[in-house]
């Protein structure tokens, strides 16, 4: 198993402009005097902060002005991390917009909105057809919240039971999440559309994308089909038809997709304008920490390998997004853009999380793609993947037979390559040299064992330059070489799997070869 490390999953983050003059009153009870509140602006996946206040006496206020004539969501945050669920109050504001905003407790999402548009009267009445579930699924975060700080000092079993109970919760918010779904689906079948609406339905086309267990897709076909053009031609229509009709994958191995990429002076460009270079592709947001901490390492990479790699950005935000981000962000390599959002290029790559980079080969076909950062993590995947696999050699060593750099079937990890199997009469010894980001942490299982084509199991047995069961943390150049000794492997074994268990975290390395 292996260290998490950073990477924002795409559910949309929130920034602000400057029309009409719109004001939030709040008055609230059961919440702490002096807990900050935060008003922000959504525009195009990414925003930021548009008014701050703290609360007192029981009141907030917000006021400012609108960015155009349309109505557009903003959001209700807290500022002070555990006074209140990490969760937004969904607020649709516009021109001469005033709202009451009254709540009785902590859990914000369900405070009560009077006032504005009918897309605001639409949020409330979603709002109170799942209080009961939006409660508790609120309730469940903040009790999450806490166990997240105690498993931070835990160890042994308490440690094991921490985990267990927050699995347990995430089954039941996730459980809650459908009631929620089922609930939305009812109303939305007796409205109109409109911008709330299409919000609603978004998010019903991304839990049809990420939540294997989903129900109604039949439901959100029909919601979708029903819609006339203009609303199918939004952001929100195209996501959702993405969602119901994905479009194919290029996986690891495959040729690399095209399009036409835009840079921040509109001309077009292809990847194919690079072929015999390597190619770096970045999908990132500018309202994405990791995305901006791997820019540094990004410019690093780009000047270092000017002459065999392109590196290219690619902003899955929207053009008016995407060219504010130049402000912050100027990109001294390129900086480009499909215009499409999470519809275009990103959804063939199969772009579920950002920062997420594909390494392309010089023929065009893809060498690896992975989804996430930490310091040093591109410079170690570039040094194992831009050099050609070491050719498998089956030889001998003091008379042991010996397979250099086996062949196999599947893999659930990079982190591992397996250089050499060496079988003796006593043991079958298997050298290891690991991938992983500099200064993070890795751990194998004292589980660890190898399982032959006849089932046999042959267990670990003692390690060299690798302590089992504890955390290794990666040294600087983020690579280490390690030895594991285990059982004999029977007489006759054609493959084997290395595996640390049944686990879904377990690292597994399946079908190794040790015979042409």
């Amino acid at each position: 198993m292996r260290k998490l490390f950073l990477a924002c999953m795409l559910a949309g983050t929130l920034a602000a402009q400057a029309q009409g003059r719109f004001t939030i009153e709040g008055t609230l009870s059961g919440v702490d005097e002096g807990t900050v509140l935060g008003l922000y602006k959504d525009e195009g996946g990414v925003g930021t902060e548009v008014a701050v206040d703290t609360l007192r006496n029981g009141r907030f206020f917000f006021e400012g002005m609108t960015a155009s004539n349309e109505v557009e969501e903003y959001d209700v945050m807290a500022k002070d991390y555990g006074k209140l669920p990490p969760v937004w109050l969904s607020l649709w504001i516009g021109p001469d917009t005033h709202l009451k905003v009254k709540g009785e407790n902590k859990l914000l999402k369900t405070w009560r909105v009077e006032g504005g548009s009918e897309c605001q009267r639409f949020q409330q009445q979603l709002v109170d057809a799942s209080r009961k579930e939006l409660d508790a699924f609120q309730q469940l975060t903040m009790e999450g919240m806490a166990l997240g700080q105690a498993l931070q000092s835990a160890s042994g079993e308490q440690r094991e039971s921490i985990i267990a109970k927050l699995k347990q919760m995430q089954d039941e918010q996730d459980s809650l999440q459908r009631c929620v779904m089922a609930n939305n689906i009812r109303l939305m079948k007796q409205t109109v559309v409109n911008k709330v609406w299409m919000n609603s339905l978004n998010g019903l086309g991304m839990s049809l994308k990420y939540d294997k267990k989903f129900l109604h897709r039949d439901e959100v076909k029909a919601l979708y089909e029903s819609l006339p053009d203009e609303w199918k031609n939004t952001d929100e229509g195209k996501s959702v038809y993405t969602a119901l009709y994905p479009p194919v994958v290029v996986k690891d191995g495959e040729m690399a997709v095209d399009g036409d990429l835009y840079d921040l002076q509109g001309k077009v460009h292809h990847l194919s304008e690079f072929r015999g270079k390597y190619i770096l592709l970045d999908f990132w947001s500018r309202g994405c920490g990791p995305c901006i901490q791997s820019q540094p390492e990004l410019k690093e990479i780009s000047e270092l390998h000017k002459d065999s790699l392109e590196v290219v950005s690619l902003s899955i935000e929207t053009e008016k997004g995407w060219r504010a981000s130049v402000k912050d962000h100027p990109l001294a390599w390129n900086n480009w853009n499909d215009l499409q959002g999470r519809n275009g290029i990103s959804a063939r790559y199969g772009v579920n999380g950002i920062p997420h980079f594909v390494l392309i080969a010089p023929d065009g076909h893809i060498l690896k793609s992975w989804t996430g950062y930490g310091p040093g993590l591109l410079k170690v995947q570039l040094r194992r993947w831009m050099h050609p696999r070491p050719q498998t050699v089956y030889g001998t060593h003091e008379g042991n037979p010996t397979v250099d750099y086996p062949v196999y079937g599947s893999s659930n990890t990079d982190a591992l390559q397996i250089t050499q199997v060496e079988r003796t009469d006593t043991a079958t010894i298997v050298r290891i040299h690991a991938y992983y980001i500099p200064k993070y942490w890795i751990r194998l299982s004292k589980e660890t064992h190898l399982v032959a084509d006849d089932g046999t199991s042959c267990p670990v047995l003692r390690s060299e330059g690798f302590p089992l069961g504890e955390r290794f943390f990666m040294p600087e150049s983020g690579e280490v070489t390690f030895t594991l000794y285990f059982a004999p492997l029977p007489a006759g074994t054609r493959t084997f799997d290395f595996t640390e268990g049944d686990g879904a975290d377990s690292w597994q390395i399946k079908g190794i070869r040790l015979r042409k």
